[in-house]
């Protein structure tokens, strides 16, 4: 268990109307100090856990999702899996299935989703639709030598940013290119990737985990806006053009631009994620990201990888 699942135990030992009947981790040492902190149980098996729950949440490394996966599904266990949802195309797929099937709730934690500064990104882009000209996304991060080490940068950093490009854009993928290298570790630790889409919108992200400085920005462009939004300090900045070039008059020059601070929420992005989980569980609805809205971000993710292998040669 990483840092997430311990978030995961102290966030869900308080939820109101929930029962945390245990937790599960290979490491039984690990499992005992983090319920001594939370006052929770640890269980010996994940069969043991999985024969007294309703519902779980996993947090665990990216390629054992589908194997838990498999086993919390067959079982109608509603789930949430913090992303990605698997560690390929088919084994996500697979997992969609057996949700549909077993009618249990498929819910993936794209957590950056559920940060403030994000919600309210979604917001003004809703409140105000206007054509997504450009999506600029930047998310670099530390090579500490332990973080998601079972998955390159795509799985463990890009899938983020790919989800929330295919949710501002709301169009389909016309065309995908990448170039990826090694820096630190066997797999890709830094990617380029440029997205096409049907309705002219072109995304850009700059994914690292060999980077000195630890980044988290989106940018969205339109017409008549600007909006900057930075997931670490969850602020919100948007520029607005007040007059805007027209074609075929004589107005050449964006004119009266402001500059805004917009008042994000403290809350904490987690705290949503499950908050989502258990309210779809108990209204029958979906969840922000489920395993359909998932599954398309890894067939994105997918094509990514196919861009840079043909580039690379690997």
């Amino acid at each position: 268990m990483g840092t997430m699942g311990q978030h995961h135990v102290r966030i869900l030992s308080r939820f109101p109307g929930v029962r945390l009947t245990g937790l599960y981790d290979s490491d039984p040492a690990r499992s005992e100090e983090i319920c001594r902190r939370h006052g929770c149980s640890a269980v010996g098996s994940l069969d043991e856990l999985l024969d007294n729950v309703d519902a779980v949440t996993v947090a665990a490394p990216t390629t054992l999702h589908a194997d838990i996966g498999e086993r919390c599904l067959k079982q109608g266990i509603h789930l949430l899996m913090e992303k990605p949802l698997a560690h390929d195309v088919d084994s996500a797929a697979r997992l969609l299935a057996l949700s549909r099937d077993s009618g249990a709730l498929l819910m993936v934690g794209h957590v950056e989703r559920y940060n403030p500064a994000i919600g309210k990104l979604m917001e003004i882009i809703r409140s105000v639709p206007e054509q997504i000209i450009s999506i600029d996304a930047r998310r670099l991060a530390p090579f500490d030598g332990s973080r998601c080490l079972d998955v390159d940068v795509l799985y463990d950093l890009l899938i983020h940013d790919i989800d929330l490009a295919l949710e501002i854009a709301d169009s389909d993928i016309d065309r995908i290119s990448a170039t990826g290298r090694r820096v630190f570790s066997a797999q890709n630790d830094v990617a380029h990737t440029t997205i096409e889409f049907q309705s002219r919108a072109v995304a850009v992200f700059w994914t690292a985990k060999c980077s000195p400085r630890k980044v988290r920005l989106i940018t969205v462009t339109t017409p008549s806006r600007y909006l900057v939004a930075d997931t670490l300090s969850r602020s919100l900045t948007v520029y607005t053009a007040e007059q805007v070039p027209t074609q075929g008059l004589d107005v050449c020059l964006m004119g009266d631009i402001r500059c805004e601070e917009i008042a994000v929420p403290d809350e904490e992005p987690l705290q949503r994620e499950i908050e989502d989980f258990v309210q779809a569980i108990r209204q029958g609805r979906k969840p922000i990201v489920d395993g359909e809205r998932a599954l398309k971000a890894m067939k994105a993710l997918d094509l990514v990888a196919q861009s840079i292998a043909g580039t690379c040669g690997q």
